[in-house]
């Protein structure tokens, strides 16, 4: 069967030739005979013609032209076996050719045929193209699938698992934030394909996580400080900056709506600025500590909150955490006779803190404390802290 195609191309290709007298261009004859050819028969001539040695020459071209004909008769044939099994060649020949000018092709042919394997080729070949309207198409493309997810109707796994693979593959920006809502939108595998290709497309996408930190609604916010953290496992000062910007959104957002969300970000970035030594996020941090020592004075059953701000302000090691811990400290024993329960653990935890910042400015504050009817807890953190200050 192999050996009667040849023939019959070969046979083709000499009466034309003959037809002209003088040979005519290699592509012009194999378009010529693919035009007149069957349906079947077209299948045939793609195939024998990507054998031709001299294909390099023509093959991308006459691929976009078979993608003419199977476009103009998408009405008539778009299931037929035959029509499909010549897309399909054609797209992997503008693939394999690398011709860009076909590429538009591909995409109708992407849009018109629902066919999943088409569809799946097309995703497959684009990102090895130079289109430049690749990436707003795709991103639309997939947009509007995200659409339907949301709006009930089922998605089609493999088809966005391409979208997510192709979008990564070209590794454009304008693909974060169709990327970002897709990762956020999709449950299990899907979600994290789409997570995974976001980090794919590379470039200064911490950038962009953060402005969705400082902008976007609550839920989106700590999503996106989540994947910042994992891009690439960043260190010191960008987990730092990460930290603050984070710490400076959950503050500024409204309390109403998303209040899980927020005071997850705000003790995940208190922590983060813990460990990294932020110092640069002292403002932040300071206005974390007003108001939730605020909060503690309303309801002293909110002391979490507020150790964790103290914690936080020890662990910056500046001379500002010290005064501000200090002269907490000296208010609170201003009345230290009538101080409750609760109370008498916040000052054991600003104890503890200025001893760890170390600072001779607390000296007075702690000394005190030995004269004060403070529990002996108190009194024994209060000498240890005072064994550890700097002269």
């Amino acid at each position: 069967m192999r050996s009667f195609r040849i023939f019959v191309l070969a046979f083709f290709m000499s009466a034309l030739s003959l037809q002209g007298q003088i040979p005519e261009p290699i592509l012009q004859s194999y378009e010529r005979i693919f035009i007149r050819s069957s349906l079947d028969t077209k299948v045939n001539v793609l195939q024998d013609a990507a054998t031709d040695d001299r294909a390099a020459e023509f093959y991308g071209p006459l691929c976009s032209l078979a993608l003419d004909f199977v476009l103009e008769n998408a009405g008539l044939f778009r299931d037929d076996p035959d029509m499909i099994q010549i897309a399909l060649i054609a797209i992997r020949g503008v693939g394999s050719s690398r011709y860009n000018p076909g590429a538009e092709n591909l995409w109708q042919v992407f849009l018109q045929f629902p066919d999943r394997v088409i569809r799946l080729e097309v995703l497959q070949t684009l990102p090895s193209l130079d289109w430049p309207p690749v990436i707003e198409k795709i991103n639309r493309f997939l947009g509007d699938q995200n659409n339907l997810y949301a709006s009930a109707i089922s998605p089609d796994p493999p088809l966005l698992s391409a979208l997510f693979t192709a979008l990564g593959s070209i590794g454009d920006s304008r693909s974060y934030p169709v990327l970002f809502a897709s990762a956020l939108l999709y449950p299990g595998d899907l979600g994290v394909e789409a997570a995974r290709a976001l980090y794919a497309v590379g470039g200064d996408l911490p950038a962009f996580l953060r402005s969705v930190v400082l902008k976007n609604p609550p839920a989106e916010k700590l999503a996106a400080f989540k994947m910042a953290l994992a891009w690439e496992n960043p260190e010191g000062g960008e987990r730092g900056e990460l930290a603050e910007t984070a710490l400076e959104a959950a503050l500024g957002s409204p309390a109403s709506g998303g209040a899980e969300e927020l005071t997850e970000l705000r003790r995940s970035a208190l922590a983060l600025i813990r460990e990294t030594r932020w110092t640069r996020a002292f403002p932040q941090v300071f206005t974390y500590y007003t108001r939730a020592m605020e909060e503690f004075r309303k309801d002293p059953s909110r002391k979490e909150d507020l150790f964790d701000a103290i914690a936080c302000l020890s662990a910056l090691e500046n001379a500002d955490a010290a005064r501000v811990l200090g002269l907490q400290l000296g208010l609170y024993n201003s009345r230290a006779a009538s101080l409750s329960g609760d109370e008498n653990e916040v000052v054991l935890a600003l104890v503890r803190a200025l001893g760890d910042l170390a600072y001779k400015a607390s000296f007075d504050s702690l000394t005190r404390i030995g004269s004060l009817p403070y529990p002996e807890e108190i009194i024994g953190a209060a000498q240890e802290a005072l064994d550890k200050l700097q002269w």
